[in-house]
């Protein structure tokens, strides 16, 4: 990465192992860790990739939970200024 002039930025740098739930719970995945350059970096449960989450066993349960929960936030953002709306506006 030195030859391009970028740089690691570790606090942003994960990794994901990915496989079944039946071969993940046979590994230690809390032990694995990645070595880049003079950098290390432990493997995560989950991450983030372009606003989905992502989960070790490719299930979409997470991100169905956290949408669900963004949407009943706004929802309930939503009732609070309806009163201020006029007519046209609430319908």
């Amino acid at each position: 990465m030195s030859a391009n002039r970028m740089m690691l930025n570790v606090d942003k740098t994960e990794w994901l192992l990915v496989g079944s739930r039946r071969t993940l719970s046979s590994l230690d995945i809390t032990q694995s860790v990645l070595q880049l350059g003079g950098n290390t970096v432990a493997a995560s449960d989950h991450v983030r990739l372009l606003g989905v989450d992502i989960v070790s066993d490719l299930s979409l349960d997470r991100h169905v939970n956290n949408v669900s929960a963004s949407c009943f936030y706004h929802l309930c953002q939503m009732r609070r200024i309806r009163r201020s709306l006029d007519k046209q506006s609430q319908r």
